[in-house]
C-alpha cells in the first residue's frame, strides 16, 4: 500500500515540476510547517488520482474539464463548516445524494426531482417512528425494476434499429429481429438438428472492421447449455458444407459476456460460418465440445 501511494506521489511531484509549470505552492511559503507539508503532499496524491483517471478518459485531461473539476473541488472545500458536525453530515449526505441522482438520471434518461427528495427526507425526520423499512425497500425495488425494464426495452429497440440499418446496407435477408443472413453455399444433406456435433469455422467482424480474433475452428454440440438462441438458429438452418454470412448483435450473440469482451450490447457483429462436418452423437459416441 505504501509503495502504491509513494508511486502516485512521485508521479504527481514529477508532473508538477516538469516543463514550464508555475512554482510549487509549497515553495512560496518559505520554510513550510509540518502541517503545510502534510496538506501539500496530500493534495499531490489527490491530484495524481485525477491524472490517473485522465489517462483512461482523455476528456478529463482537457483544460476545460480540469477547470470544472477544480471549481467543484473549491466549492466543496468552502462548503464545509467545521464548527458543526451535524451540518457537515447533512452536507456530505446531500452531495452524495446529488451524485446518486445524477447517476440515476444518466442511467435511465430521467430527471429526478431534488426538491421532492428533500421533502421526503424532511417528512421522515418529522416523525418519531421509523418508516417500515421492508415495505419501503420493496416499493423502491419495484420502481427500479420498472425503470430497468423500460431501459431494456429502449435498448432492444435501438439495437434492432441499428442491426436493421446495417443489414439493409449489406442487402441481407431477415431471419428474426436479431439475425440477418446472406447465404453463400447451401451445403448438402439434411439440416443440422439440436444435439448434432458440428465442426465449424467462424469469423467475427465488428462494423468498424475489427476482427474479434476468437477461436476460428470449433467443435460443438448444437443446443448446448451455453449456446445462445441466435447461434442455435444459425446452425439449425445450415447443412454440411454450407457457408453463410450473418449479422447479429453482441447482446444476442454473447449475452452478459458481451461486456467482458469489451462490446456494447447493441454493437453489430458480422459473422461468417462454414460447416465443415456434421456428426450424429448417437453414432460416434460422446465427444468433448466447446459451446458458444
Amino acid at each position: 500500500m505504501k509503495k502504491g501511494i509513494c508511486g502516485i506521489l512521485l508521479s504527481a511531484i514529477f508532473l508538477t515540476g516538469c516543463g514550464k509549470e508555475k512554482p510549487s505552492p509549497l515553495g512560496n511559503l518559505g520554510q513550510p510547517s509540518l502541517s503545510d507539508s502534510l496538506i501539500y503532499y496530500y493534495g499531490l496524491i489527490e491530484g495524481g488520482q485525477y491524472l490517473k483517471a485522465a489517462e483512461k478518459d482523455t476528456v478529463l485531461g482537457t483544460s476545460r474539464e480540469r477547470e470544472r473539476y477544480l471549481k467543484g473541488l473549491k466549492d466543496g472545500l468552502n462548503a464545509v463548516a467545521e464548527v458543526n458536525d451535524t451540518y457537515n453530515r447533512g452536507l456530505k449526505d446531500g452531495v452524495e445524494l446529488a451524485l446518486a441522482l445524477y447517476s440515476y438520471n444518466r442511467m435511465y434518461g430521467i430527471d429526478l426531482n431534488r426538491d421532492l427528495l428533500y421533502q421526503s427526507i424532511a417528512y421522515a425526520l418529522q416523525s418519531d417512528t421509523l418508516p417500515n423499512e421492508m415495505m419501503v425497500l420493496r416499493e423502491f425495488q419495484t420502481v427500479v425494476d420498472k425503470l430497468d425494464l423500460k431501459k431494456r426495452e429502449q435498448m432492444v429497440r435501438d439495437m434492432h434499429l441499428s442491426l436493421s440499418q446495417e443489414a439493409q446496407r449489406l442487402k441481407m435477408k431477415k431471419l428474426s429481429n436479431d439475425l440477418y443472413v446472406t447465404d453463400a453455399n447451401l451445403g448438402s444433406g439434411r439440416l443440422i438438428r439440436r444435439g448434432d456435433i458440428v465442426f465449424a469455422t467462424l469469423n467475427y467482424i465488428l462494423e468498424s472492421g475489427r476482427n474479434l480474433e476468437m477461436p476460428a475452428s470449433q467443435q460443438l454440440t448444437v443446443g448446448g447449455p451455453t449456446m445462445s438462441e441466435v447461434m442455435i438458429r444459425v446452425y439449425t438452418r445450415m447443412r454440411k458444407g454450407g457457408s453463410a454470412q450473418y449479422a447479429t448483435t453482441a447482446d444476442a450473440l454473447f449475452g452478459s459476456r458481451a461486456e467482458q469482451l469489451g462490446l456494447t450490447p447493441n454493437e453489430v457483429i458480422l459473422m461468417s460460418v462454414e460447416i465443415n462436418n456434421v456428426e450424429n452423437p448417437d453414432t460416434v459416441g460422446k465427444r468433448e465440445f466447446v459451446a458458444i
